[in-house]
Parts: structure tokens; sequence; C-alpha cells
């Protein structure tokens, strides 16, 4: 099973996964979100144009974001950055994993580099309780306004989980991966559902 290395700004090695931190908060001006040329809107654009994957993991509620903005956008559950970076990474890994090879492929990111180059609003979960996900899942998803586009879930029950999907009809995404184990080995669930954003001009 492949470790993180993980590396702060221009430090990481080409092809990296790459996570935005943007805290609304301290963009904020008149109670909004100030949005300039040289925060993570831009950074965002330079991955897509250059074809890296990268995403973009908020602190603040969805109203703030821009309307206009393009790849993945996380909104951060009530949790610690840290926290919440390493269940986005362990989620993300999971498009990665095979039944064969497990999560030997990570290195290279290239289902996540597919996944950044869609335009999605995402939420993250954590389940402690592996035994208990497919009703979270199923709350989750019931409570959510717009159709999901995109599940990753690492660490849960496979059976009854894709039972769950296709229950709910996802058994069809264009992005979806369900693996029986996360990249620690630990005995939680980490999931990232995404939902279709319009790409505005």
């Amino acid at each position: 099973m492949p470790g993180i290395d993980w590396f702060v700004g221009e430090a990481a090695p080409p092809g990296a996964l790459a996570l935005h931190l943007v805290d609304f908060a301290a963009l904020a001006g008149n109670g909004r979100a100030v949005w300039n040329a040289t925060g993570p809107l831009e950074a965002m654009r330079q991955a897509r144009m250059q074809g890296l994957p990268a995403f973009a993991l908020c602190r603040g509620r969805a109203s703030q974001l821009p309307a206009v903005r393009k790849g993945v956008w996380i909104l951060r559950s009530d949790k610690t950055w840290d926290a919440a970076v390493q269940s986005v990474v362990r989620a993300v890994a999971a498009l990665e994993w095979t039944r064969e090879d497990g999560y030997k492929a990570v290195p290279a990111w290239r289902a996540a580099g597919e996944l950044a180059q869609r335009n999605l609003l995402a939420v993250t979960g954590v389940d402690k309780t592996a035994s208990t996900f497919s009703s979270v899942l199923r709350d989750a998803l019931s409570a959510s306004l717009l159709p999901c586009a995109a599940l990753a879930v690492a660490g849960a029950p496979d059976s009854e989980t894709r039972r769950t999907i296709i229950e709910a009809g996802l058994h069809d995404l264009q992005t979806l991966a369900v693996t029986p184990m996360t990249l620690d080995g630990a005995m939680r669930v980490d999931a990232l559902l995404g939902f279709e954003w319009p790409a505005l001009d």
C-alpha cells in the first residue's frame, strides 16, 4: 500500500495532486468573499490549462462560492484543515484503486486528473462505523437538491454500498468508485459526493 508524500507550495513534483485551501472568511469583504485574479480562481484555471490534477478545498458556505468557476470545488465539513485534507485525499484515492493492484496506481493520479477536468461542487463525508455508511449515504442523497454526478467512497462494505448506489440510480455515473479499504487501512469510510456545476464564462 503506497504512502502519501506531502508538499507545500511549489515543492511538489510534477503531476502531484494539488489541493488549494480556500478560507472564505480570509477573502471576505463586506461579508462576501472577494475573488481576485491572483487567488484560488487563477490557481484552478492554471492547473486546468496545464492538465494537472487540482481541487479547491473550501471552508465556508456554498453561497460564498464564485458563480463563475471551473474545476472541482469541495466544501469542507466541520473538521480541521488537516483532517479535511486527509479525508479528501483518501476519498479521491479510491478512484485509483483496482481489485487486482489495490492502490498501486495512486502516485500517477490519472483518474483524479480526469475528475479535475469536470465542473463540480462537492462535499465530503466521514463515517467511523462503516456498517452504517449506506444509511448515511441514502440520507445525504435524499437531502440534496441536485442529482449526484460523481461519487468516490473508500472503506465501505462493497456489496451493501453498491446495492444502495443501484437503488439510488447512481450505477451509471461517469465517476464512480467504491473500495472496501481505505488508503491507510483504517476502519473508516471516506466519501466525496460531486454535483454538476454549469461552466459559466
